[in-house]
């Protein structure tokens, strides 16, 4: 059974999924060619991070210029 979890860690719309199996609280991906050609980055998250979401992006926040998903943990970003 896959992760279904996915984050978005940066100001555009770019969603990164959890690649690891089974049911877990850490979750992780690798970025490849994203620092310079041939290059692999790890990011690995807490599935407490605000910016986490499962399936299909929710859609954003409903609270004015927030970008975290809706429903999401702790405080706004704007």
């Amino acid at each position: 059974m896959s992760c279904d979890a996915r984050i978005r860690p940066f100001p555009d719309d770019r969603e990164l999924a959890c690649e690891l199996d089974g049911d877990h609280e850490r979750h992780r991906t690798t970025l490849r060619d994203m620092a310079y050609p041939g290059s692999s980055t790890t990011v690995d998250w807490d599935e407490t991070d605000r910016r986490t979401f499962h399936g299909d992006w929710p859609g954003a926040c409903w609270s004015t210029g927030c970008r975290l998903p809706r429903r999401h943990r702790g405080d706004h970003a704007l």
